[in-house]
C-alpha cells in the first residue's frame, strides 16, 4: 500500500477523498440553502412529472413561462437526466434518486483536487507540496459538504478551477489548445453560475499583462465567446429568445438591494473561516504580496475581481463565496510555498508554524467529521419521505405558523393531498373555509418553540378531535447547531406527526 501511494500519489488522494465524499453522499442529505432545492431539484422534478414545455411551446420554469426564466437551464436539465435514469432502473421516489444525484456531484467535486495537485507540482517542482495541496483540497471540511449539494455555486466553482488549470498548462508549454480549452470551460462555468463572469472578465487583460502577448488574450476570449454564443442559441431554441435567460437574469437582478442583514466585511471574514484559522491569517497575508501577484496574476486577479464585485453589491449571501473557494485554496497553497521559499525555510520545520499547522488541521478534521454527516432541514424532509413510502395518497394538514421556509413537497410525491396552515389568522378562518369540511389522515406540526407544542395540539384537537402521536422527527445536529447560533433566522424543524385517534383505533 505504501509503495502504491508513493507510485501514484494523485490517484491515492483522489480515492481517499472520494471515500469521504461517498460517506457524504449517503448521510449528508437534505439541503442547506433554499436554492439548493427549490430552484434546482424542484424545477427538474416538475419537468420530470409534468413535462418540459409550457403553453407557449417553450421551456417552462414551474408556473413561469419561458420569458421569465432567468437561469440558463443546462444544470436543471442535467438533474432531469438523473431522474430519468433513476426511473429507468426502478427508482420511484425523489429520496432514492437523490443518492445518484449526490454521487455525480461528489465526482465533480474531485476536479479541484486534481487541478490543485497538478498546478502546485508544476509551479513548485515539489511532489511534497503537490501532495499537501491535494490533501488540502481533498479533505478541506467545506468541499465534501458543499460538493454533494445541488448548489450551482459549488458546481460552477468546481468547473471554474478546471479552466484555471488549463491556463497554467498553457504557461508550461505555450500550446494554444490550452487557451481554447480554458475558454470553453470558463463559458461552461458561467452557464452554471452566472456570477462567475466576474472572475472571467479580467482574465483576457491579465493574460495579456502576464504573457506580454495580445494573442493569448484573443485566443482565450474567442473560446469564451464561442461558449456564450452557443448558450445564446440554446436559449433561442428552448426559450424562444436569443440569450433569453441572460437578458431575464440581468433584468431581474439590476438594482437589487440588500435582501438580508449581513455582517460588515462578510466575504473576507468568510474566507478567513473557510481557509481554516489560525493558518488562514498568514496564508491570506502571503497571498496578497505584490511579488506573489506578479507570478500568479490570472489566478489572483480573477479571484479578487470575483470577491470585490460581490463585496460591492448590496445583496450578499454566504453561499456566494462558494464558487471561488477552490481557487483561493490554490492561492493559499502556492502563496505559502512562495513565502517559505523567499524566507528560505521549511514551514513544517519551524516550531511556531508547526503549531499553527497542527491547530488548523485539527480544527479542520473536527469540522470535516461534523459536516460530512450533516443533514439539512431533516424535519421537513423525513415526514414527506415517510408519506411517500407508507401512504402516498394521504390527506395531510401541515401546521407551521411563523416558520417561513417552504416545504420540499417533491419528496412526498405528487399524489400526497396537502393542506398548509402557514399563519394563525389562516387557521382562525379555517372554519369558514371550504377545506374545513375535509378530514385528514395525518397532522404534521412544526412548533416555533418546543413549549408551543401543547398550544398547537390543543388548537387542532378543538377542531378535529383527539389526536395520537404517531412519531416525531428530532432536528438534525446540523439544524440544531444553526438554530442555537441564530434562532431568529434558523428554525430547528422539529416535526411531530399525529393521526386522528379514531383512525388509530380503527386500524387496531
Amino acid at each position: 500500500m505504501v509503495k502504491l501511494i508513493k507510485a501514484h500519489p494523485l490517484i491515492s488522494i483522489l480515492l481517499a477523498a472520494f471515500l469521504v465524499r461517498l460517506v457524504a453522499v449517503i448521510w449528508s442529505q437534505g439541503f442547506i440553502h433554499s436554492d439548493d432545492h427549490f430552484d434546482t431539484i424542484a424545477v427538474a422534478w416538475d419537468w420530470f412529472e409534468g413535462g418540459l414545455w409550457g403553453d407557449d411551446s417553450f421551456l417552462r420554469w414551474k408556473d413561469n413561462l419561458s420569458d421569465k426564466i432567468s437561469r440558463f437551464p443546462l444544470y436543471n436539465l442535467f438533474l432531469l437526466a438523473h431522474m430519468k435514469f433513476g426511473q429507468a432502473i426502478g427508482m420511484t421516489s425523489l429520496g432514492s434518486m437523490m443518492y445518484s444525484i449526490r454521487l455525480s456531484h461528489a465526482l465533480i467535486s474531485l476536479f479541484p483536487i486534481a487541478v490543485i495537485f497538478v498546478v502546485v507540482r508544476q509551479m513548485t517542482g515539489s511532489l511534497r507540496w503537490a501532495v499537501v495541496g491535494g490533501l488540502v483540497a481533498g479533505f478541506h471540511f467545506g468541499l465534501p459538504f458543499i460538493g454533494v449539494r445541488n448548489l450551482i455555486e459549488a458546481v460552477g466553482g468546481n468547473i471554474w478551477i478546471v479552466a484555471l488549470g488549463f491556463l497554467y498548462l498553457y504557461r508550461r508549454d505555450q500550446n494554444i489548445k490550452w487557451l481554447y480549452l480554458a475558454g470553453l470551460v470558463s463559458g461552461l462555468s458561467w452557464m452554471i453560475r452566472f456570477q462567475l463572469a466576474f472572475a472571467i472578465l479580467p482574465v483576457p487583460f491579465l493574460l495579456w499583462w502576464e504573457t506580454k502577448k495580445l494573442r493569448t488574450a484573443v485566443h482565450y476570449s474567442l473560446a469564451v465567446g464561442a461558449a456564450i454564443l452557443c448558450s445564446a442559441f440554446i436559449d433561442w431554441w428552448l426559450l424562444g429568445r436569443f440569450s433569453g435567460s441572460t437578458i431575464a437574469y440581468l433584468s431581474m437582478n439590476t438594482g437589487y438591494g440588500a435582501l438580508y442583514k449581513t455582517i460588515p466585511l462578510l466575504y473576507p471574514t468568510l474566507l478567513l473561516i473557510l481557509l481554516v484559522p489560525p493558518l488562514s491569517v498568514p496564508a491570506l497575508y502571503a497571498s496578497f504580496r505584490p511579488s506573489f501577484f506578479k507570478k500568479h496574476a490570472v489566478l489572483v486577479g480573477s479571484s479578487v475581481s470575483f470577491l470585490l464585485i460581490h463585496w460591492l453589491h448590496p445583496h450578499q449571501q454566504e453561499r456566494f463565496i462558494f464558487p471561488i473557494l477552490p481557487a483561493f485554496i490554490l492561492i493559499a497553497i502556492l502563496a505559502m510555498w512562495q513565502y517559505s521559499k523567499d524566507r528560505k525555510f521549511e514551514i513544517w520545520s519551524q516550531k511556531g508554524w508547526r503549531r499553527t499547522l497542527i491547530a488548523s488541521v485539527s480544527l479542520n478534521l473536527v469540522l470535516l467529521t461534523m459536516t460530512t454527516f450533516a443533514y439539512g432541514h431533516k424535519g421537513i424532509i423525513e415526514p414527506l419521505r415517510w408519506f411517500e413510502a407508507n401512504d402516498p395518497k394521504a390527506r395531510v394538514l401541515f401546521l407551521k405558523p411563523n416558520i417561513k421556509r417552504w416545504l420540499p413537497i417533491e419528496y412526498g410525491g405528487n399524489r400526497l393531498n396537502r393542506t398548509y396552515i402557514r399563519e394563525w389568522p389562516q387557521f382562525q378562518s379555517f372554519g369558514t373555509d371550504i377545506t374545513a369540511n375535509r378530514t385528514f389522515d395525518y397532522f404534521v406540526i412544526y412548533p416555533k418553540r418546543s413549549d408551543d407544542l401543547p398550544d398547537y395540539l390543543d388548537s387542532l384537537t378543538s377542531r378535529f378531535g383527539e389526536l395520537e402521536l404517531l412519531f416525531e422527527i428530532a432536528p438534525s445536529s446540523y439544524d440544531q447547531t444553526l438554530h442555537l447560533l441564530n434562532p431568529g433566522h434558523n428554525d430547528n424543524y422539529a416535526a411531530y406527526i399525529y393521526k386522528p385517534a379514531s383512525l388509530v383505533e380503527k386500524a387496531k
